[in-house]
């Protein structure tokens, strides 16, 4: 019985400082502008306030990098805006699993979705893109190939 008491007096002195030092949090917890409130923690914690210049904002990229980055996505999104198109194949790419990228002789690339041989190249190609997104290849003589707009081009 005596241990059980002895232990519960360390546990109450253990736990004491905290107690105290979260009634002295709730004094900076109640400040509401948030820089006010920290200052109000860093003084407390004993920190040094440190210097009070403000920290600069980085400068905006310039036009032509901008212009550059846009230009990119631009592209991307006139890409994928077509909607109906005829092509040749210009390269038949093969990945892995029997999934193949095929570039057209436009530039764009394509990667397969579906497993299967690729057209032959040179073949006529007439892109279809549905409107919920899907991209189809339609050969002739053959089963239309699902396609997506390669990320890697």
């Amino acid at each position: 019985m005596k241990s059980i008491w002895k232990l519960a007096v360390t546990g109450t002195i253990a736990l004491f400082p905290h107690h105290v030092a979260h009634a002295q949090d709730d004094r900076c917890a109640r400040i509401d502008e948030p820089s006010a409130r920290l200052a109000c923690y860093d003084r407390q914690s004993g920190r040094a306030a440190p210097d009070s210049r403000p920290i600069p904002l980085p400068t905006p990229a310039s036009a032509a990098s901008a212009a550059t980055i846009d230009g990119y996505q631009d592209h991307h999104d006139a890409l994928k805006s077509r909607t109906d198109f005829d092509s040749r194949l210009k390269t038949a790419i093969p990945l892995r699993h029997g999934y193949y990228r095929l570039e057209l002789e436009d530039g764009t690339a394509y990667d397969t979705t579906t497993v299967g041989p690729p057209p032959s190249v040179g073949a006529e190609i007439h892109v279809r893109r549905t409107p919920f997104g899907t991209t189809f290849f339609d050969l002739e003589g053959r089963k239309p190939l699902t396609v997506r707009l390669s990320r890697r081009q």
